[in-house]
């Protein structure tokens, strides 16, 4: 494609404005110059090389907000309890050393060929960077680090450890893909590393991502300091606090705009609701996962209510079926309720009001990078959003593209 040119749809939704029918972009330097009518944006820029996808949606591209992509569906561990699908999982990791990249490359694909132009990625130490950096996507690999693994080091030397592991992680990346870092757990990791890692990586104007509250047996370990989670990675001797796991977290100042918190699918109520909306933490939804492993159903309308950012997460192939976002949002559509124009927001806008992209990406309107997927065999009806849902969680999308770029083709040549 030039340096200008105009993609054009039967209908093209911007999210942030309503759909447009016989729509077009006009895509300038990777960013979206205009947005409006193809017969008008065509008319201001004559001579403007133009694609058509006649019969076809543009929509904005994906945002996954907490991905795991060195799984594969292959072998994945019976769900089922948490704790027992984990205990599986860590028994075969010496095994999956052998095949994360090409899991990982793979993962990355898919989400790319289900129009994922945005993802915020977590894996041990940051492994799957150079698989997300090379996909063509947008995004963030959060660095999950484990105490136990520095040898008995104090709190405040595994962080900066993490920290400088982290800062020459980002040297060489494309100009849209960074590290950061993620404190597992509370499970896995300490209450002071967790503080400190939250406090610097703060300092820093770094985000930082957070498992929290996502099964019975998080809730049962931080309460009680009892169950399959207390000895899950040796002795995790610091549970039994008496206190939610959203308590907890805000306790240890894990809770802050710049947090992304993944699954809260259980032991979520009025309280924990309370202390999220005040600290300003962003959650990523991931429901299809937190069914499949027994942990419940996240109180995700009444979260919106009370102002909480709300994502959609597709976890990785290990505890979900797809990597496919939109498929992932069908799913939340189904479980919560939500209409059209509701779950295409989550998948988009609200995705990148969680990464704090909001402003570069999620919607299509001029000065944004020019992210978007094209997706077939959309019909209109009474509610077009969610027909167009439908169309790409069953493999319709035709073209995926990141900051301009063609990154998935199966529309044209």
């Amino acid at each position: 494609m030039p340096e200008r040119g105009i993609f054009a749809a039967g209908t093209v939704m911007p999210v942030s404005a309503p759909p447009i029918p016989d729509g077009a972009l006009l895509v300038e330097a990777g960013k979206i110059s205009a947005v409006g009518p193809l017969e008008e944006i065509r008319r201001e820029n004559p001579g403007v090389p133009v694609r058509n996808f006649a019969g076809s949606t543009i929509v904005p591209g994906a945002v996954n907000a907490h991905a795991h992509l060195g799984f594969r569906t292959k072998d994945a561990p019976p769900g089922g309890t948490f704790s027992g699908w984990l205990t599986k999982l860590i028994e075969r990791l010496p095994e999956k050393e052998v095949w994360t990249a090409e899991a990982a490359r793979d993962s990355a694909r898919e989400a790319v060929e289900a129009g994922t132009t945005l993802m915020a990625e977590s894996s041990p130490y940051g492994e799957c960077l150079p698989q997300l950096a090379e996909s063509g996507m947008a995004g963030t690999v959060f660095a999950e680090f484990f105490p136990g693994d520095y040898d008995g080091a104090e709190p405040g030397e595994v962080v900066e450890a993490i920290i400088v592991r982290v800062r020459a992680m980002n040297e060489g990346l494309p100009d849209r893909v960074h590290a950061r870092v993620s404190v597992h757990s509370p499970y896995t990791v300490d209450p002071e590393s967790s503080r400190i890692a939250a406090r610097r990586t703060r300092e820093m104007g770094w985000t930082l991502a957070y498992h929290l509250s996502e099964s019975p047996e998080e809730v049962e370990f931080v309460r009680e300091g009892t169950g399959g989670l207390a000895d899950i990675f040796g002795s995790n001797a610091w549970g039994g606090v008496g206190v939610s796991p959203v308590r907890y977290a805000e306790g240890i100042e894990l809770l802050a705009p710049e947090t992304i918190a993944a699954h809260l699918a259980t032991g979520v109520g009025e309280e924990e609701i309370e202390i999220l909306a005040r600290s300003g933490v962003a959650v990523a939804h991931c429901p299809r996962s937190n069914e499949n492993l027994g942990c419940g159903v996240s109180p995700v309308p009444e979260m919106m209510r009370s102002g909480v950012r709300v994502g959609m997460g597709t976890d990785g192939l290990w505890s979900s079926p797809s990597m496919n976002l939109f498929e992932e949002t069908m799913a939340a559509v189904r479980l919560h309720g939500f209409d059209g124009a509701t779950g295409l927001r989550l998948a988009t806008l609200e995705g990148a009001r969680v990464l704090g992209a909001e402003h570069e990406t999620g919607s299509l309107e001029p000065g944004k990078w020019a992210d978007f997927a094209v997706v077939e065999d959309a019909p209109d009806g009474s509610d077009p959003e969610l027909a167009m849902l439908e169309a790409a969680a069953d493999g319709g999308v035709a073209a995926t593209v990141a900051g301009g770029d063609v990154i998935y083709n199966r529309a044209y040549s």
